[in-house]
C-alpha cells in the first residue's frame, strides 16, 4: 500500500510571501548597515577633556591622560588613536573605525574614542 504525497511544487502564494521577506530583510540591513551616510561626528573623551569634531575635517587631537598625551587622528571619513603611552597598545591595535556606534577606548590612559551619528528625527530618549 503506498501512500499518496501531495505534489511539492511552490505555488504563487509562496513565491510572492519569499519575495516580500528578502525584500523586506534587504531594506532592513540596508537602514541598519547601508545608511551611514548621515551627519557623522567623532566624540573624544579624556580624564579632564570632552571634544566632538566632524568626521570630515582631517585633524589631530592630544587628549591628556593619567599616562600622558594620547594622539587621536580624523583623516579621511575614519578615525583612530595613532599614539597611546599605555604599555599594551591596544588601543593602537583596535584600528580606524567609521561607522556611528564604533569605539576605540584606550582604558589605562582613559581616553574614549566614538562615532555619533545626528538624525532630526531621534530623540535623546530612543538611543
Amino acid at each position: 500500500m503506498s501512500k499518496d504525497r501531495p505534489n511539492q511544487v511552490l505555488k504563487l502564494g509562496d513565491i510572492v510571501l519569499i519575495l516580500m521577506v528578502i525584500i523586506g530583510l534587504g531594506f532592513l540591513s540596508f537602514n541598519l548597515y547601508g545608511n551611514d551616510q548621515g551627519n557623522k561626528e567623532v566624540m573624544i573623551i579624556g580624564q579632564n577633556f570632552r571634544g566632538v569634531y566632524p568626521i570630515e575635517k582631517n585633524r589631530k587631537i592630544e587628549v591628556k591622560g593619567p599616562l600622558g598625551d594620547t594622539i587621536v587622528v580624523i583623516e579621511d571619513g575614519k578615525a583612530w588613536i595613532e599614539y597611546s603611552p599605555c604599555r599594551e597598545k591596544i588601543c593602537m591595535k583596535m584600528g580606524k573605525i567609521s561607522r556611528v556606534g564604533q569605539q576605540v577606548v584606550c582604558v589605562p590612559n582613559r581616553v574614549l574614542v566614538e562615532i555619533e551619528g545626528r538624525n532630526g528625527d531621534i530623540d535623546a530618549v530612543s538611543r
